[in-house]
């Protein structure tokens, strides 16, 4: 009886030669190139660059690559980042760009050790190089731009240059846009970024005049994230008569984060999920319109001392927010939440009805589970409910907003 081996007849087509392997067949450079394009599209830009080396073959092959990601943090000196943005902007095939990232945040070596004076002295920031990349991503149709820069370019941000960048821009591709550490004057709102769907916005500062509609002029809006955001010229008062209005005919997610010394309205006809991490002593609420609500997940940071006079302040603030949040069907609260609103209890337990008439979950963040929570916090939530029996759910704690048990 004779048994066939299927390994070794599959080894035998592989390699022409019974038990021998071939040493000599590229199989990856004889992909097809769009093939060979997208699997550079993962590497950073440096890494792509440096296949060159492969053959004589590959030394094209990362000029076609659609995707330009281009970091500080691959190289020791600035001046050797300089020349090699400006090489791959020379070489690189006029072709449209799918994304384009420009990371110039490198901490480890945003400073230089001066020999002579054994002291730090700051790196040289190349302002007009930025600018470059930036009219290098909007000229080849990028759809997808990422600028993320750091406290350095800061006499940059607050300069003409960049609100004279995007003054310029008439019309472009972008869906996505990603913005770290960049003054956002009113240059950005009347752009050209008729088709962008998502715009993040990260340690920038906003320019706005009273209650400007900052956001108004992005028609196609639909994920927003402003995570560390503030006035270019914050003077840490609440007291400033200054405010930011949020609105969006398409908007679907607003994502909030420790958004500084604003008052805020927002109207969002479509908005579907809502993430606030906040302390509420530097942000208020002037007016919400949120009709559409699914789920607002709240992370509302405990005051450091509660005082008399600021819990009322505080429980006032508390139920504006949720009045705005009146439609919502789904409400996640953080157990530092739940914390700050057992202090208050007393002044929502006043109040006659509660505002959340379409709940049909509550979602508590908490550990220890539900004893932790008092039965008259748990009721203002659910006792205006047009639902009849809303759903109360006490899970881990998680960093994930919308998260409905890990």
């Amino acid at each position: 009886m004779s048994i066939h081996c299927t390994c070794c007849e599959l080894g035998k087509m592989g390699n022409g030669r019974s038990g021998e392997e071939d040493t000599t067949t590229d199989r990856l450079s004889n992909l097809p190139e769009p093939i060979l394009h997208h699997i550079l599209s993962f590497l950073d830009t440096k890494s792509a660059v440096q296949t060159s080396v492969l053959s004589r073959a590959w030394n094209r092959v990362w000029k076609h690559v659609p995707v330009l990601d281009l970091r500080r943090l691959s190289f020791l000196e600035y001046e050797s980042f300089q020349w090699f943005v400006s090489m791959v902007l020379d070489l690189r095939y006029p072709l449209s760009l799918r994304k384009l990232s420009y990371l110039d945040n490198c901490e480890r070596c945003k400073f230089n050790i001066d020999e002579e004076s054994d002291s730090f002295i700051s790196e040289f920031r190349d302002v007009g190089m930025c600018i470059d990349v930036i009219q290098y991503a909007l000229y080849y149709d990028a759809q997808h731009l990422l600028i993320d820069l750091d406290n350095e370019f800061k006499d940059f941000h607050r300069s003409d240059k960049f609100k004279d960048l995007f003054g310029t821009i008439s019309n472009c591709n972008l869906k996505t846009l990603e913005l770290k550490y960049v003054c956002i004057n009113d240059g950005l709102g009347s752009c050209g970024f008729r088709v962008l769907t998502t715009l993040d916005l990260q340690l920038c500062s906003l320019a706005s005049d009273q209650y400007e509609d900052f956001f108004s002029n992005f028609p196609s809006l639909e994920h927003l994230i402003l995570i560390v955001c503030q006035p270019w010229d914050y003077s840490n008062s609440i007291e400033d008569d200054r405010g930011l209005r949020i609105s969006g005919a398409r908007l679907l997610s607003l994502k909030l984060n420790f958004m500084v010394c604003y008052k805020m309205e927002i109207f969002a006809p479509r908005l579907r999920f809502f993430s606030l991490l906040h302390d509420l002593e530097s942000l208020v609420f002037m007016k919400l319109s949120i009709p559409t609500l699914y789920h607002a997940a709240i992370a509302v940071e405990d005051w450091a001392n509660f005082t008399k006079d600021n819990k009322e302040c505080g429980a006032q603030r508390f139920i504006s927010l949720f009045q705005g949040l009146n439609n919502v069907t789904y409400l996640s609260l953080d157990s530092v939440t739940l914390k700050a609103l057992s202090k208050i209890s007393d002044f929502l337990e006043r109040q006659q009805s509660s505002p959340f008439t379409k709940l049909k979950s509550l979602i508590l963040k908490t550990i220890g589970g539900r004893k932790r929570v008092s039965d008259e916090l748990v009721n203002y939530f659910i006792k205006g409910s047009s639902s009849m029996n809303p759903s109360v759910e006490c899970i881990w704690p998680c960093r994930e907003p919308f998260c409905h048990g890990c």
